[in-house]
């Protein structure tokens, strides 16, 4: 056994490999982008004969994973959230047709959003697509999620998401691992038609084996002490609980300490799909409110059964968007325990986190393009060349072109072919000849931009 400081992602791959994962497969995107480089550079220190593979987009990342794993083998795809976009037709399909081997996927949520179009939340399109969510807290228990993930979608023979938030992804953690061995696991495809080629009619059968499933599963989940529990006294009744999960429940589990407030009972839900019902109507039973932390949405909350006891979002008691940082949470504490007539926490009122930065005084430094960057002449040449044009551009670095005046639209992977498109018919409807330029990166060309291109082409619209 040896001792290594891991990033989060790293944590994870770790734990795919200890898992005997034999075929992982990735389209970038942070905060997932890590896990893949760590995966090679185990497989490589390890020896192991683990397939890995950068494929050209989610969807094709998770159509290669889900083939593996109904050969038997085990296999993981991994992306972040807004990737799930592009994978949710064949996640939705995967869902009803199952698996035989198990199949994980890794979508990384991005609170903030740091780095992303949304903040949406996985753990939705986890309930949209009827499979199981595990949420890790840090990333220690998201290297054992990882391997809990496949012992589940084994058992129940379901694909299962591992929704790590950015903060699990890159935080770091001191964790012991020893020698990594080789699954030997053969491929064997047995030939179901009705099955793995399902029509509609058996589609409804596979629906309703679905729904059985997450049944076993929301039981299961009502027993798995090691992801869902609660910290209550026997007996005891309490003014307030907090409910929570991932990160949020990290931070509770530390301002809670550090204050020494043990009247305050925590249920923990790591496994918060198929919804633990009855564990969380058993918490909820024992506290006269409960105020419900959870990003970025509102999972929890729309689940439990009381919701007169509830205070969240949907309350107003927790922000509606943004990272629940510690001063957040802190104070979204205190006014739920001020509002039960309980003792609040002994914590300063820092305000918002905008107003703390306000107060530190850093200077502010825009995102920009790296030194020698090309991309820095090319917007530089168009905005001098057309300078009346409509720049349309894309998802990557080449965004900071926007500090450049050389961005004007940036909608999604593949949009500033398609949105060019778009708008040369709109203005040759009227007569008007706007030049158009869009950017594009080559990867993001690959990804989603290739369709779009071939439509441009075909419907005769002119642009750059």
């Amino acid at each position: 056994m040896k001792e290594e400081i891991f990033l989060g992602n790293g944590a994870i791959a770790l734990g795919l490999l200890e898992a005997g994962c034999q075929l992982i497969t990735s389209y970038p995107g942070t905060p997932s982008s890590e896990i893949l480089p760590e995966i090679i550079r185990l497989k490589k220190l390890q020896g192991l004969n683990t397939y890995v593979e950068w494929s050209t987009n989610e969807k094709v990342a998770l159509d290669n994973a889900f083939a593996a794993a109904i050969t038997g083998k085990r296999a993981c795809c991994c992306m972040k959230q807004v990737g799930l976009n592009v994978a949710a037709d064949s996640l939705m399909s995967a869902a009803y047709l199952g698996t035989k081997g198990g199949f994980v996927i890794i979508s990384a949520d991005d609170p903030g959003p740091h780095s992303s179009q949304t903040e949406q939340d996985t753990r939705f399109m986890a309930r949209i697509a009827k499979v199981p969510v595990l949420d890790p807290s840090d990333p220690g228990e998201a290297r054992e999620m990882a391997k809990l993930a496949f012992e589940i979608s084994e058992k129940f023979g379901i694909p299962v998401i591992l929704r790590p938030a950015i903060r699990v992804c890159h935080a770091r953690q001191s964790l012991k691992w020893g020698e990594l061995k080789n699954n030997e696991a053969k491929a064997l495809f047995e030939k179901k038609p009705q099955r793995w080629a399902a029509t509609p009619r058996f589609r409804l059968i596979l629906h309703r084996e679905l729904n059985q499933k997450l049944r076993d599963i929301a039981t299961l989940f009502e027993e798995l002490s090691s992801v869902n529990f609660h910290d209550m006294k026997e007996g005891s009744q309490y003014p307030l609980g907090i409910i929570c999960g991932g990160v949020p429940y990290a931070v509770v589990r530390d301002i809670l300490s550090e204050e020494r407030r043990d009247d305050i009972p925590v249920l923990k839900l790591g496994a918060p799909y198929p919804f633990p019902g009855a564990l969380a109507d058993q918490f909820m039973e024992r506290c006269r409110k409960v105020l419900v932390l959870e990003e970025t949405d509102t999972l929890i909350e729309y689940l439990l059964g009381n919701r007169v006891k509830v205070m969240g979002r949907l309350s107003g008691h927790v922000p509606q968007e943004g990272e629940l940082v510690p001063e957040a949470i802190a104070k979204t504490i205190n006014r739920a325990l001020q509002e039960c007539g309980t003792k609040p926490l002994d914590v300063p009122d820092t305000g918002d986190v905008g107003g703390l930065l306000k107060d530190i005084s850093l200077p502010v430094r825009k995102p920009t393009l790296c030194p020698g960057c090309p991309h820095r002449a090319s917007f530089f040449s168009i905005r001098k060349g057309r300078a009346k044009a409509i720049f349309t551009s894309d998802i990557g670095c080449y965004t900071l072109g926007l500090n450049l005046g050389s961005v004007d639209t940036c909608l999604d992977m593949g949009a500033a072919i398609t949105m060019a498109s778009g708008f040369y018919h709109a203005y040759k409807q009227d007569g008007v000849k706007q030049p158009i330029v869009a950017t594009i990166g080559d990867s993001t060309f690959f990804h989603s931009g290739t369709a779009g291109l071939l439509n441009a082409v075909y419907n005769g619209a002119r642009f750059v």
